[in-house]
């Protein structure tokens, strides 16, 4: 009985563990105009554009780059290998990752986010402002 008690408690270790990983691995977004490479880093997780729909800039000849970012410094810098999602952390009890900053590179906004894996497989992004989760807007990735 100690046997059977100690293999389920493991079992459920393991699921519960699994969860955490689900998120890794390769995305679209939701207008499937590019794909997102998330990773795992220290315990946090990131995610890179991999690939863009559209490889130019809006003038249709140079490679495309953060053209819309309020800080005109900052608009020559590629999107392709941008990292655009940041330090999401794994909240077991909520069963979500949390804390973490989303950028949206055709506002050139950066927003606090969480996100929750969906029963479809689909991973649903809440980006908001001010700490506000009802001041913002969702999205939702699905996979490669």
């Amino acid at each position: 009985m100690k046997f059977i008690a100690t293999l389920a408690l493991l079992t459920g270790f393991h699921f519960c563990a699994q969860a955490q990983y689900d998120i890794l691995g390769q995305w679209y977004n939701e207008e499937k105009t590019s794909k997102l490479e998330i990773y795992e880093e220290q315990g946090k997780f990131f995610g890179k554009i991999i690939w863009l729909e559209t490889t130019t800039n809006s003038d249709g000849s140079s490679p495309r780059t953060d053209e819309f970012n309020p800080d005109k410094a900052l608009r020559k810098i590629p999107l392709m290998g941008m990292i655009i999602l940041k330090d999401l952390s794994w909240n077991e009890g909520d069963q979500k990752w949390e804390n973490g900053r989303i950028y949206d590179p055709e506002e050139g906004k950066i927003y606090d986010c969480y996100c929750q894996m969906q029963p479809d497989g689909s991973l649903y992004f809440k980006g908001y402002v001010l700490g506000l989760t009802w001041l913002g807007r969702s999205t939702v990735w699905t996979r490669k």
